[in-house]
């Protein structure tokens, strides 16, 4: 007897929501998903657009991810806040695309990271104490579902931590499906807020890790001292020079050192980092502190490659997205610390600012389906597991109370 197994073809169409740690704004991408035999053949983005926040919304968050200034009050109005914001990015984008809610699958949410805290401390136990650590992203699910009648996945990085993990990085899911190319060691740098590295490497295990600060130093620099929210294309930095010694100062930086995994974020590269450096560089010039800050994150992200990438490795290919990616400036000094090919993921027809939207569009994907999409050896959890938590609402229209 024979028998004859058919794999059939299932497309799906899913809605990504990104909110990175630059606080610019939201990313929504409408994503195409075709899986084979329980396996993603292809994701093709359709469509996305971008919410930018108002100055007044980035000012309030930012002031809630500072332990000196978070007021429990704001926090929680803004967890709400901000599921009406993400709400919005959605039905912009389905009015833009001209979907139906009910052809959307779900929308995978990341939320916008308030507090990262991946280092285990003691924590009260009912027998005995024991040590954990934690992440909090804020932009109420039910909110996003409530407006939209989608199902909303999000909390995505909880089941990893609740594994002792760090719960991030989190993208290499779909670095893997963009960027891998055979017998190459490939690195795929996100430089956001802050720079992460997905590492494809010609033989063995996919791993990745956060190398530190990306735009977020230069972004708080620029604003502070000309209100604009970032540097064009790198132009003030283009016009500094280098400050050499306050670069190696910088680097002098005991998170260098630690071996991945291991992430970061604004509780360390926010703004009281910041000050002590405009308290460091007083004998600078403006555009020779942007030139060094912009350098300081190029010598990083390359520090990390000698350290923990070239060495096992090698490394042929550099594809960089991320906001950084239209800084010509911290490319080009990128570049010349690494003396390797540098290309941007727009290359390969991946926006600069899209691919961590469409990450979480393909981590909600394997969530419906009840597949593990965490990598242990980058997060550092015990084990894989299936992340985020899915949340059912139907669409109710917003009408005053009879009472």
């Amino acid at each position: 007897m024979y028998h004859i197994l058919i794999h059939m073809k299932k497309t799906s169409l899913l809605i990504g929501l990104m909110s990175g740690t630059s606080m610019d704004g939201i990313d929504a991408v409408l994503v195409e998903i075709i899986e084979e035999a329980s396996a993603i053949k292809a994701i093709t983005l359709l469509d996305m657009t971008s919410i930018e926040y108002t100055p007044e919304l980035k000012t309030l968050l930012l002031g809630l991810c500072s332990a000196q200034t978070t007021d429990i009050d704001t926090l929680t109005r803004a967890h709400f806040g901000l599921g009406e914001w993400n709400a919005q990015a959605v039905l912009q984008l389905l009015d833009k695309t001209k979907k139906n809610p009910k052809e959307i699958a779900a929308i995978g949410m990341h939320g916008q990271t308030i507090w990262h805290a991946p280092t285990k401390l003691p924590f009260p136990g009912i027998a005995h104490p024991f040590e954990i650590g934690g992440t909090l992203q804020i932009g109420n699910p039910q909110v996003v579902a409530l407006r939209t009648g989608i199902p909303v996945i999000s909390d995505f990085r909880a089941a990893d931590i609740a594994l002792g993990g760090e719960g991030a990085p989190l993208a290499l899911i779909i670095d893997h499906l963009f960027f891998s190319e055979t017998g190459k060691t490939v690195a795929v740098q996100n430089i956001g807020g802050i720079g992460n590295v997905t590492v494809l490497p010609k033989a063995g295990e996919l791993y990745a890790f956060d190398t530190g600060p990306g735009n977020m130093i230069i972004d708080a620099l620029v604003q502070r001292y000309t209100g604009r929210p970032y540097d064009a294309g790198g132009s003030l930095a283009a016009r500094g020079k280098i400050d050499e010694a306050l670069l190696h100062r910088l680097m002098d930086d005991p998170y260098f050192a630690l071996s991945p995994p291991k992430s970061t974020g604004r509780e360390v590269y926010g703004s009281h980092y910041v000050q002590r450096l405009i308290d460091r560089a007083e004998h600078l010039s403006f555009e020779n502190l942007i030139a060094t800050a912009t350098a300081f994150t190029a010598y990083s992200i390359a520090d990390s490659y000698k350290r923990f990438i070239m060495p096992e490795h090698g490394l042929d290919r550099v594809v960089v997205s991320g906001g950084g990616a239209r800084n010509k400036t911290l490319l080009s000094y990128l570049e010349s610390y690494l003396d390797r090919e540098i290309v941007t993921g727009e290359a390969y027809g991946v926006p600069d600012q899209g691919r961590e939207a469409m990450a979480f569009a393909l981590l909600a994907h394997e969530s419906l389906n009840k597949r593990p999409a965490n990598f242990p050896l980058a997060t550092g959890a015990r084990k894989r597991t299936i992340l985020g938590t899915i949340t059912l609402q139907e669409k109710i229209d917003i009408v005053e109370p009879s009472w």
